[in-house]
């Protein structure tokens, strides 16, 4: 059978792929059908690379700060508050601020470990902290410092963590990141918690004068919230004292209970103590003043 072009109708030799006459091609070419599992790969690896492009950009992206300027005064001490923090913060509603020893990547222990989110626990809600401040030894070097600011109960607007840096004498630093966290649910979680079993932790009252035959070897000290020499429900050292004693690094937060007098409370305040034995297991709680003394 001849083999002759289907375009010019020239004679074709038998192996030819194009005709020598009109240079066309005489092969019948065939739409290539890309097997499915190899688009669902194409397509993962596709959607792979947008989503590392973006966490690219996003580490690229310089976190927006804020340089706080502090101050230091004769004794040593800088002191911050709400009303020296409105100045570059004009939505700022209330602080936190404390020396930390934590070293966490969670925002979320750092929260658990202040006096905002037991606010909010010990009162269901009602309220956080308004116009705490607080403040540290800038003469004792290696002080890690942890800045919370809120513009709302369950809203974190800005933090700082870390050790402040000396620009000149007197006065130091420390950069604020500015956030979007609302923490509704980290409250809700720890409210559901705590309502569980700070009944049963606080059930056991220990007068002060019975510590020591109580087998007292650690204690944990609440806050300086006391009002009066009765812990009422609603104050902001039941939950502080239920998550430590609750915390995996319980241990690392007892004291000994020959250091108790290092922490009592301001004159008219009470403060909260939970009592442990050797082992850390729970023994009760007492109340003392600023003498030592219980109601």
């Amino acid at each position: 059978m001849k083999h002759t072009c289907p375009h010019c109708g020239a004679p074709l030799p038998g192996d030819a792929s194009f005709c020598p006459h009109c240079a066309q091609s005489v092969r019948d070419r065939r739409p290539v059908k890309i097997p499915s599992h190899l688009r669902r790969k194409g397509l993962k690896w596709t959607l792979v690379l947008v989503v590392l492009a973006a966490a690219c950009a996003v580490l690229l992206w310089p976190s927006r700060t804020t340089v706080v300027i502090l101050e230091e005064d004769e004794s040593g001490m800088v002191t911050v508050t709400s009303d020296l923090l409105l100045e570059y913060f004009p939505l700022l509603a209330g602080i936190n601020f404390s020396t930390t020893t934590q070293t966490s990547d969670n925002i979320d222990d750092y929260l658990m470990e202040n006096l905002q989110l037991a606010n909010l626990v010990a009162s269901r809600g009602t309220y956080g902290t308004d116009e705490e401040w607080g403040m540290f030894s800038a003469r004792s070097s290696g002080t890690r410092i942890c800045l919370l600011l809120f513009d709302r109960n369950t809203h974190l607007m800005g933090y700082f963590i870390g050790e402040p840096i000396q620009i000149a004498e007197r006065k130091w630093q420390i950069e604020v990141v500015s956030c979007d966290y609302d923490f509704t649910e980290l409250y809700e979680e720890q409210l559901a918690a705590f309502e569980e079993s700070w009944r049963e932790d606080f059930s056991t009252y220990i007068p002060p004068e019975e510590i020591e035959n109580a087998g007292t070897v650690w204690f944990l000290s609440g806050y300086n919230t006391g009002k009066g020499p009765v812990l009422r429900e609603d104050d902001a050292q039941i939950y502080h004292l239920w998550h430590a004693l609750h915390a995996s690094n319980l241990a690392r937060q007892c004291r000994e209970i020959q250091r108790l007098e290092e922490f009592l409370p301001s004159e008219g305040r009470w403060r909260c103590y939970l009592l442990l034995d050797a082992d850390y297991d729970l023994l009760g709680y007492t109340m003392l003043d600023h003498q030592g003394n219980g109601g």
